[in-house]
């Protein structure tokens, strides 16, 4: 085992040199006085082969290798998407909404009219009771517009065409 000084002159250097290339992570920093000389020689050979073949990696350089990978996968990644959106497992979302809309219209309607069909066997006073009792269970239109406003208030802006 050797210190920073001894490892730098077993391969020919100065402290100060051996120390960039500690920084660029040419020869992996040991603890104080534990260097391997095999393993630093080793290291910085590497090193000057990757330098003269132009393989250096220089401080904040993007990996190639990395970078292709990351391109690769967001290339499959929206193959899939749109793969997904033509097999028909994924719907636009505006559509689905107004879809939900409707629906829920009919059958909002469809309660409210339920006193009016039993008024031939109730009284007046009854099916007003009846109105009010279902009115008073289902969420007023004006009390949905501002629910979903404050509930979905930090969401992001729709996109039209978007789907997911």
């Amino acid at each position: 085992m050797a210190t920073v000084g001894q490892a730098a002159a077993h391969i020919f250097l100065g402290e100060r040199a051996f120390y960039e290339l500690l920084d660029r992570g040419a020869i992996e920093r040991q603890p104080a006085g534990e260097y391997d000389l095999d393993i630093v020689r080793e290291e910085a050979f590497t090193h000057l082969r990757n330098v003269a073949a132009g393989r250096e990696k220089k401080p904040g350089a993007l990996d190639g290798e990395f970078e292709k990978a990351r391109k690769d996968k967001e290339l499959a990644d929206r193959t899939a998407l749109q793969n997904a959106v033509t097999r028909g497992e994924l719907v636009a979302i505006e559509e689905v909404g107004k879809q939900v809309e409707r629906e829920y219209a009919v059958v909002r309607e469809r309660l409210l009219g339920i006193a009016g069909k039993l008024g031939a066997d109730l009284t007046p006073k009854q099916v007003a009771r009846i109105e009010a009792e279902i009115a008073q269970r289902l969420p007023q239109p004006e009390d949905e517009a501002d629910e979903g406003e404050d509930e979905f208030e930090a969401a992001a802006p729709a996109r039209p065409g978007r789907v997911g």
